[in-house]
């Protein structure tokens, strides 16, 4: 792809062409789709087509499950969004970034009870992701778990805040 966005589209459409059921390539094509500067509403619908008819070729594709879900959720299609990120949570138990964005629909949705189990594991999966203990934290904090919400949110107050420049500015070798 590397910023040739066109020269890369024609050439999976040359693959297509030749095997329209080849698994992987719809998704490809729908990645560079999204990747280009500013895709604008008609190319993540482009993309969007693209992932559906990658899953009719591999229905067990999780990051296609996922992104679609992205693209929902941005778009406030929250019910769409949950179906999509709880389908590739259970695709592939192992992909934090599904269980966080099924988290943060559920919280942008107000289901906060619903959220804590999902933000809870995508804690688990990714330690070092900063959203995930925010979201975690905003959902505890909506239920009523102020200790549990008060230590997520310093934690991710922990992973957000800039390192101080150092004290001692570095001292000139005297030789």
């Amino acid at each position: 792809m590397q910023g040739k966005w066109d020269a890369a589209a024609t050439e999976y459409q040359k693959v297509l062409h030749k095997n329209p059921n080849l698994a992987g390539t719809h998704f490809r094509l729908g990645r560079l789709l999204l990747s280009r500067p500013n895709p604008g509403p008609d190319l993540a619908e482009q993309a969007s087509k693209e992932f559906e008819k990658e899953l009719q070729i591999d229905p067990s594709n999780a990051a296609a499950e996922y992104i679609l879900g992205e693209l929902a959720r941005q778009n406030q299609r929250l019910d769409e969004a949950i179906k999509r990120f709880e389908r590739a949570s259970t695709l592939d138990p192992r992909f934090g970034d599904a269980f966080l964005g099924l988290g943060e629909a559920l919280v942008a949705s107000r289901m906060f009870s619903e959220a804590i189990a999902p933000l809870q594991t995508a804690v688990k999966l990714e330690p070092a992701n900063p959203a995930a203990h925010y979201n975690l934290a905003t959902a505890y904090s909506r239920t009523g778990k102020k200790a549990e919400a008060d230590k997520e949110f310093a934690i991710h107050r922990q992973m957000t805040q800039k390192e101080p420049p150092p004290d001692n500015p570095p001292q000139e070798n005297p030789n």
